[in-house]
């Protein structure tokens, strides 16, 4: 045995130093990349939700307004059914000088008419009064609004909308058109 001593053999790659605390930096650039990475990310997601947002708005107003055209038809269908009584109760005071409220004659002049003289329930059921001085027809539409006509002796037309949906309740209409 020998009392020499050997730090062993020597080393491949040389010992890297460390710079003094004082000469490092004092954050690593990995988290500046990091926080870049998150703001770029954080601006593309809010980009993409606001224009999810905003097209969410435009079908919102589209569905809307294809509601309002609907409601509008639905009424217009309404109108158009109780066009159709106006003109039975018209002829039939022109040929009998009063206004009658019998069904049977009603509906023998336009059997494709269904008349009622309670509350009328869908848009193709016209809801009617008659009297020896008027003529007064509700119908309901597919929208919920009841659309009133009421006729007078000298031919006067009067239309409103309201509750009851009765023909009954149409004869206090008093506007010139809906």
């Amino acid at each position: 045995m020998s009392d020499e001593f050997s730090f062993g053999e020597p080393s491949k790659r040389p010992a890297r130093l460390r710079r003094p605390r004082s000469q490092r930096r004092s954050f690593d650039l990995r988290f500046l990349w990091v926080a870049a990475g998150l703001v770029v990310a954080a601006t593309l997601a809010f980009v993409l939700l606001r224009g999810a947002d905003e097209a969410g708005h435009q079908l919102g107003d589209a569905n809307e307004q294809a509601v309002s055209e609907i409601d509008r038809a639905n009424d217009a269908a309404a109108q158009g059914t109780l066009g159709r009584a106006a003109v039975v109760a018209q002829t039939l005071h022109a040929e009998q000088g009063t206004f009658t409220a019998d069904l049977a004659t009603l509906s023998g002049f336009d059997p494709g008419l269904h008349l009622t003289s309670g509350p009328s329930p869908d848009a193709m059921t016209v809801s009617y009064a008659a009297g020896p001085n008027g003529f007064g027809a509700a119908v309901v539409s597919d929208s919920g609004t009841c659309w009133w006509l009421s006729l007078d002796g000298d031919g006067v037309t009067s239309y409103g909308s309201g509750t009851p949906c009765t023909g009954q309740a149409a004869l206090a209409a008093s506007d010139p058109s809906w």
